[in-house]
């Protein structure tokens, strides 16, 4: 696994500078439709992966390809496992030259659908940023302009958490003091000033 980033007060500290990229994406964000040919379990993973990329703040429309490649063989890959289960080697019977059946144990031929499958989710998740070293590397998107800002919610009060642009300066609310509240006793005598007149 990666070394983790430096903090800018870390950088500050060793007077070093952060080389990170840090200017905002130009994609707005969405979410891929899904394609009506996935299986049932190719369909959940891809919601669950959509979930994941929505919550970070990372996904788009276009990445319906990869996720529907990666959602296809996540499915292939638990199909082959289930069929696999505990039968690591499996007994064929083979007839020699002669014509003579013999029994003998070979390797499963789905571990290598399996094995094929691990590597290309791998490589799949890696593209995607759903590994751990590459999750650091994906760069937020942009908020959708059409996309309705509920009033006092994050998004409002904290743009550049969610991948907007911080409020301006002039749209801060300024400080009004308030006086104090009237303590106990000003009530009573107010109180009882009113009941004497």
């Amino acid at each position: 696994m990666g070394r983790p980033s430096k903090s800018l007060a870390t950088h500050e500290l060793h007077s070093t500078r952060d080389h990170a990229n840090r200017t905002p994406s130009a994609f707005v964000s969405g979410r891929p439709k899904y394609p009506t040919h996935l299986s049932k379990e190719a369909r959940a993973e891809m919601k669950r992966c959509c979930g994941i990329l929505e919550r970070r703040h990372v996904l788009t429309e276009g990445e319906v390809t990869i996720l529907t490649l990666y959602s296809t063989i996540y499915a292939r890959w638990v199909s082959a496992k289930r069929q696999v289960g505990d039968e690591l080697m499996i007994e064929f019977t083979v007839l020699d030259s002669n014509g003579v059946a013999h029994k003998t144990t070979r390797l499963n031929p789905l571990l290598k659908v399996v094995s094929e499958c691990e590597s290309r989710l791998l490589a799949l998740a890696k593209s995607l940023g759903l590994t751990p070293v590459d999750r650091e590397r994906s760069k937020q998107t942009a908020t959708n302009p059409g996309e309705e800002i509920i009033p006092g919610s994050i998004a409002d009060l904290f743009p550049e958490l969610v991948g907007g642009q911080p409020a301006p300066a002039s749209a801060a609310v300024a400080f009004t003091p308030m006086p104090p509240p009237a303590t106990f006793e000003e009530d009573e005598s107010q109180g009882g000033s009113d009941a004497n007149e």
